[in-house]
């Protein structure tokens, strides 16, 4: 194959990628209505739309061994094939953390899992992880150093409010174990979607650098 075939690859692996941070940014949004909002609707699309991550993450692994065995990359396009095997990981692991999120929505409702007092700190748990996720978008098609190793201070907003959150569970918590158990899942859900969208952001710095940084 020609360098044009081989350059149409790499933007259709690229392109798989874009489409795949575009969609867990989507699932957790969505996720986050189905918490906040009680709606089921919202969470059953959560569950459906996993599967349409699922499908592009192989997609993107069947492409990276053709790359390799067909072509001989230069350095800079290895270490994207590299990182695009580990971004698509992390993408799908976001995807599924936001299922996760929406899978207690529906394991509780009619009932809502916020109580009232949790809301101000779910609320601003949701808004980060949504933040990170869109900016981890923006990263994957700009490459922008900068904008990557600014996603690991996005990142301690996140932290921040779970630490909020286990503080408040612990402390005179009037709605129940059950309850408690809910919210200190779905704040891990959300922590872990957040880690995973920095991990993303590492990978586009190794890519840029050809060094981890972040």
């Amino acid at each position: 194959m020609g360098r044009d075939s081989y350059d149409e690859q790499l933007d259709r692996l690229t392109g798989v990628l874009a489409t795949m941070s575009r969609d867990a940014s989507a699932a957790i949004r969505t996720a986050s209505t189905a918490l906040l909002d009680v709606d089921r609707s919202a969470a059953e699309r959560v569950l459906a739309g996993d599967a349409v991550l699922d499908r592009l993450r192989a997609e993107a692994e069947a492409m990276i061994p053709e790359v390799l065995v067909r072509h001989q990359p230069v350095a800079s396009d290895l270490r994207l094939v590299v990182c695009a095997l580990r971004i698509a990981g992390a993408l799908e692991r976001m995807g599924d953390l936001a299922v996760h999120v929406a899978k207690v929505v529906l394991m509780r409702h009619p009932v809502g899992v916020v109580p009232e007092p949790a809301v101000p700190v779910l609320t601003a748990m949701a808004g980060a992880a949504t933040r990170i996720a869109d900016k981890t978008t923006v990263v994957l098609a700009t490459r922008d150093r900068l904008d990557a190793m600014q996603l690991g201070l996005d990142d301690d907003e996140v932290d921040a409010a779970q630490e909020r959150l286990l503080s408040m569970l612990v402390t005179d918590w009037p709605y129940g174990v059950e309850s408690a158990i809910d919210l200190a899942l779905v704040g891990r859900y959300y922590e872990r979607y957040a880690d995973q969208a920095v991990n993303v952001a590492r990978q586009v710095v190794y890519l840029v650098t050809g060094t981890i940084r972040l």
